[in-house]
């Protein structure tokens, strides 16, 4: 005689896909941090890039002003913003000197990039050879002065979200360039 066994599962066959629908749910739960990521890294492309445009097109405006090739701002380092300008150069006061009217474009710029890319670092200054062949990636540093006949770059970069604490925008290379002249 025969022992036949009832209908049903046994506890084995439940653990074992108990554990495959565990895995299913790991890799959404991996798919959905992912896209989160990348969500994360196009939005702050997309800030940086709106950033970099407005002030190319407030430099090409400005191109006699020479005192505007040379911006530097990383906010890493807090201390390098500390308003420079008290004249505002704009409506019907706004009658300003180049130098005013530098000081006035780098504290608002400052501004705009500290409320718009909190972790960011922007550079403005001629350069001739952005581009490191060697290495394959944009550098931060410049090689020409203001008064350069040189190419004028926008160079920006920000520290992502993932990142490991320690790490800064301005340990890499600008993760966005954009030629001005």
């Amino acid at each position: 005689m025969r022992l036949s066994c009832p209908g049903g599962f046994t506890l084995l066959e439940v653990l074992i896909s108990l554990f495959v629908l565990a895995l299913g749910v790991l890799g959404v739960l991996a798919l959905l941090l992912s896209s989160m990521r990348v969500a994360q890294q196009v939005d702050a492309e997309s800030v940086a890039l709106h950033l970099a445009i407005d002030i190319a097109d407030q430099l090409r405006g400005r191109a006699s002003t020479m005192a505007l090739a040379q911006f530097d701002y990383d906010a890493a380092a807090p201390a390098t913003f500390s308003p420079s300008s008290s004249t505002p150069c704009y409506g019907s006061s706004g009658k300003c000197d180049a130098d005013e009217l530098a000081a006035f474009l780098f504290d608002e710029w400052r501004a705009r990039i500290a409320a718009r890319l909190p972790t960011g670092r922007v550079r403005i200054c001629r350069d001739t050879t952005p581009w490191q062949v060697g290495t394959r990636a944009w550098r931060w540093e410049c090689d020409a002065g203001a008064t350069s006949s040189a190419p004028l770059w926008i160079k920006l970069g920000w520290q992502a979200r993932a990142t490991f604490a320690g790490d800064n925008a301005s340990s890499n290379g600008p993760q966005l360039v954009l030629h001005v002249d």
